[in-house]
């Protein structure tokens, strides 16, 4: 007789609560504390991105790049939130996935890994793109084919060699980050005192423009914003790695969230003192070099560009370790290929997801242009956050009841808060964005139609040969 076709998903998806544990026959080495999570969650939001994505923040938002970066904190706060509150009880690699997997069904946790997987995936050929363009700035007869092998390779190298190695590269980049913006930001000033820009330092008008604002333009330019603050659910993903309780890891969401808010934050708003016409920018895509330029000279130029190149790999290096972990969570589970499971024997590292991002991470950098990638990026990251808002409503509020006082706010109004902004700035994305994700899920959902039929026969065929 064989099963009813909600078991059969459910084998599927197959997911031991106790995976995660440290009784797991294929758990990774635990070796982060909770200084290496905040570490490892700045540098993949990166102080720096406000450097790398200012030109296309300033341009969408029609020059409200402050007010953006704000309302991208709000949509990510709550999110973030609900994120912790899932890794206190979900402790397991595959973050997004295992969240929903646990608390909605298997399917929809499959179709939360696969939309945060469109996060993963085109976030390091971003990251990659945009290193290397600025890098071609300083050494313009370097191919890009060449460049984008100079930062991949590298980085591949450290991930391959485990997290304990990653995090003692994190601690020098981040010192670096801090630096380039202290720099910036030391320059923007003097240069404001003596009359670059509007010449103010406090000036509303690094924040706000009656003549240009518009509702729209911020909305779309909130879903750039947003995608500087992608890094901190890669906390999450690297619950496995550590050796602190999952409370913990979600009180480093919120830590990296604050902290990189408001050092993105004070660079985009003196660099919007500095040039504050939009529109007068020779490439949106390098923007922050004419910014730079304008502030402090080529040298200052030189010296930004030249940590932006460097610290960029290094936010390319985390995107690519916790990329790799949600694809070795539903490798684990069987519902992608179970190859990407495979740890190395010494150093217990998903070698084969590491591989796939870094092949697939060169060729989506060689072929796709640095607009593309704005448009689609943050697509699937609002989906799966979406989801897993929802996954701290069912699990906490409507299955373990948790309803009075506090948890009235923290299991119901803080995670449709964070659904709400979410779904709001997912609206109000440009529509190639939206054609690209709904795409992409569409793909999913038919590879999850096709598995489960597979699977279902296969169980079926069992049935019979047992009865016989």
């Amino acid at each position: 007789m064989s099963k009813n076709n909600s078991e059969v998903v459910d084998q599927v998806h197959h997911t031991d609560s106790n995976v995660g544990s440290k009784g797991d026959k294929q758990e990774l080495k635990r070796v982060l504390k909770t200084r290496d999570l905040v570490i490892f969650g700045i540098i993949f939001i990166s102080p720096n991105s406000a450097q790398s994505l200012f030109g296309g923040l300033t341009y969408t938002s029609q020059g409200h790049g402050v007010l953006a970066v704000v309302v991208g904190l709000l949509a990510m706060i709550f999110t973030a939130f609900s994120y912790g509150k899932m890794a206190s009880v979900i402790p397991k690699a595959g973050s997004t996935y295992s969240y929903a997997t646990h608390s909605l069904n298997p399917s929809l946790g499959f179709m939360a890994g696969w939309a945060i997987l469109l996060d993963y995936l085109i976030f390091p050929m971003l990251v990659y793109k945009l290193s290397s363009t600025f890098a071609m700035e300083l050494l313009p007869f370097f191919p890009l084919w060449l460049m984008l092998f100079l930062f991949i390779i590298p980085m591949t190298f450290f991930n391959y060699f485990g997290m304990k190695l990653t995090s003692h590269l994190n601690l020098v980049m981040l010192i670096i980050k801090l630096l380039s913006v202290l720099l910036f930001v030391g320059f923007a000033i003097y240069a404001l005192v003596n009359g670059v820009g509007t010449g103010k330092i406090i000036s509303l008008d690094g924040i706000y423009n009656s003549e240009t604002f518009s509702v729209n333009a911020l909305v779309a330019g909130s879903s750039i914003a947003v995608l500087s603050y992608i890094g901190f659910d890669a906390i999450t993903a690297l619950t496995e790695d550590t050796n602190v309780s999952g409370k913990t890891v979600g009180r480093a969401t919120i830590i990296t969230c604050l902290i990189s808010a408001f050092l993105i934050g004070i660079q985009v708003y003196f660099a919007t003192l500095i040039k504050p016409d939009f529109n007068g920018f020779q490439n949106i895509d390098t923007a922050f070099y004419e910014v730079a330029i304008a502030a402090g000279g080529s040298g200052l130029a030189a010296a930004t560009t030249l940590m932006l190149i460097v610290t960029g790999a290094a936010t390319a290096l985390a995107g690519q370790a916790s990329g790799s972990r949600v694809l070795f969570g539903m490798g684990r589970d069987k519902v992608l290929p179970v190859f990407l499971s495979y740890l190395h024997p010494k150093h217990k590292t998903p070698v084969y997801s590491i591989f796939i991002l870094a092949i697939t991470g060169y060729i989506g950098a060689l072929l796709i242009p640095v607009s593309a990638f704005f448009l689609i990026v943050v697509f699937g990251a609002l989906i799966g956050f979406i989801l897993v808002n929802i996954s701290v409503i069912v699990e906490f509020f409507i299955k373990r009841k948790e309803r009075k006082g506090i948890y009235f706010f923290s299991n119901l109004l803080s995670p449709l808060t964070g659904t709400a902004v979410c779904v709001y700035i997912l609206f109000g994305m440009p529509f190639i964005g939206k054609i690209v994700g709904v795409s992409w899920l569409l793909i999913g959902f038919l590879y999850l139609i096709l598995k489960t039929r597979v699977f279902k026969k296969q169980v079926t065929l069992s049935d019979i040969n047992e009865n016989m």
